[in-house]
């Protein structure tokens, strides 16, 4: 089982009206800061996720996309790696499978943030296993819950608007089993103290932050309470937060 597609979905649908600024200015940052070139490169080659297309999935179609010429005669790589990526995924240029392409674009950008306030604090940043627990089933599940849950918060996403989502996508991007998943997350609360204890990892906890402020505006006082209650849980340091929302170019927390 496997939610990249899904999210990848998500993300492209546009769960609000900001979704798309914020993933687009947050890749876009992120080229420019400097240093994500190994992480993408980690994240597509972890391959997570992947339905139909031979197996090749996440990380044959993505580096696809970004070798193939996309302007002016430049690959998507040349242009920008994770700007590319991200930009092929919001205007459907990836297309099928590979909006699983998704968690690598979000693993990179809270990977990013999330390893420079590491280095601002002079603290060593752990090297092992932060890939494979980010790309992991059980991450992809945390961070859908975390967008739906943000999702619940602002009343943009329903189970009707859910439902046109998932009609969208293939049976090789989604199972019967995942799409029935989806359906029991929408069909309850979502506690953020409940996701919080499921939690371990400071990497991975960036990561479902960032899906759910992805999903929101925060123009309201139910979004910017939900965000608060998530990153309580989640054990999230302050400055991380705050290096998440100034990437994406979100309202300060």
């Amino acid at each position: 089982m496997s939610f990249g597609n899904i999210i990848g979905g998500l993300l492209n649908q546009g769960m609000s009206g900001q979704t798309h600024n914020r993933l687009r200015s947050g890749a876009q940052n992120a080229d420019r800061s400097g240093g994500v070139e190994q992480m993408l490169g980690s994240f597509l080659g972890s391959g997570s996720g992947s339905h139909g297309q031979g197996g090749r999935g996440l990380a044959g179609m993505a580096k696809d996309f970004l070798g193939k010429e996309q302007v002016g005669g430049m690959s998507g790589a040349k242009i920008g790696g994770l700007g590319a990526l991200a930009g092929g995924l919001l205007g459907g240029g990836l297309g099928g499978a590979a909006k699983g392409g998704a968690m690598a674009v979000l693993g990179t950008l809270a990977f990013k943030a999330w390893q420079d306030h590491q280095n601002q604090q002079g603290d060593q940043a752990p090297t092992s296993g932060q890939v494979e627990a980010m790309t992991s089933v059980a991450t992809e599940r945390l961070v859908l819950r975390a967008m739906i849950g943000a999702a619940q918060a602002d009343g943009h996403l329903d189970e009707q608007e859910m439902e046109k989502i998932l009609g969208q996508l293939s049976n090789d991007e989604a199972t019967q089993e995942e799409r029935q998943a989806v359906r029991q997350e929408m069909s309850r609360p979502v506690d953020p103290e409940q996701l919080g204890v499921q939690v371990s990892r400071p990497e991975v906890a960036t990561e479902v932050y960032l899906g759910a402020l992805l999903a929101v505006d925060i123009n309201t006082e139910a979004e910017r309470d939900y965000l608060q209650r998530l990153a309580n849980a989640l054990r999230l340091d302050r400055g991380v937060v705050e290096r998440l929302h100034g990437l994406t170019e979100s309202p300060a927390p």
